[in-house]
């Protein structure tokens, strides 16, 4: 599982949690690691967020899900409540995000605005962060949306206004909300190897693969739709007839995914 986080002081209790290993040829973005997990600190900000989540996605074995995980402000809840992100929207972008509601955990639900700058006034009873937004404008496009889910802990709301960043406070939040962590990674992870393909599905995104120059994010494109493709039912032989009908990777991209519109809206 893959975990991003703005912050370093978000990201320690993690890496202790977990005993993961700083990654030591990955300059661009810091990477703490074992086998089954791993933190990359992307910095404040959307830019950085977006960034970061498409970096992680260079590396093959990555391609789990994600959890971005931090402290947020909120113009309702108290301060210390962890909250399950269910809608994810921008004031200037058209585009929301609404995880699926997967987790069978009685955790809040709220919805979530990304914004540029610090959130002081908290004008709406939302979440207000700084990043969740972005990632799953990324991670959206290179993964089921399924295993992409944001967890937040209020660190500050119209009663507690976050005056000035303290790190230990943010260690101390994410710190509080381990046992909760654990249980939704553990529900993702299960999820994640469900969704996993069989090796005849593994060896036609290879034979695709191998037809066109795909870029790194391209070839994660191809991997979700084709993933898509055989959950949703389109047989082997379809998906292939596309992928051969294709002259070029873009093509191949754009076609498979006019072919499964119609099914995603009848499923």
């Amino acid at each position: 599982m893959n975990f991003i986080v703005a912050l370093q002081a978000e990201a320690m209790p993690l890496i202790d949690r977990f005993n993961l290993v700083k990654r030591s040829d990955t300059r661009v973005f810091p990477i703490f690691e074992n086998k089954d997990h791993r933190v990359i600190i992307s910095g404040i900000g959307r830019i950085n967020a977006a960034a970061a989540t498409g970096y992680l996605y260079r590396f093959e074995e990555y391609s789990q899900g994600i959890v971005n995980i931090g402290i947020a402000g909120h113009g309702e809840l108290s301060t210390g409540t962890s909250f399950l992100a269910n809608r994810v929207l921008h004031s200037e972008e058209k585009t929301v995000y609404y995880p699926p509601p997967i987790l069978e955990h009685p955790i809040t639900t709220s919805a979530l605005q990304t914004c540029d700058t610090p959130e002081k006034l908290y004008p709406h009873p939302i979440g207000y962060d700084m990043e969740a937004h972005a990632i799953c404008s990324i991670a959206y496009r290179l993964i089921t949306r399924e295993l992409v889910q944001i967890i937040k802990i209020v660190s500050d709301n119209p009663s507690n206004p976050l005056e000035s960043f303290s790190k230990k406070t943010a260690t101390n939040l994410i710190a509080s909300q381990l046992t909760l962590i654990e249980e939704i990674v553990e529900q993702m992870d299960d999820l994640s190897n469900k969704l996993s393909p069989d090796p005849i599905i593994l060896e036609l995104i290879q034979q695709i693969r191998s037809k066109f120059h795909f870029s790194s994010t391209q070839s994660h494109q191809l991997e979700k739709l084709v993933k898509q493709a055989n959950a949703l039912g389109l047989e082997i032989t379809k998906i292939s007839s596309i992928a051969d009908s294709a002259d070029n990777a873009k093509n191949c991209i754009n076609s498979l995914r006019q072919n499964l519109e119609p099914i995603r809206r009848l499923s």
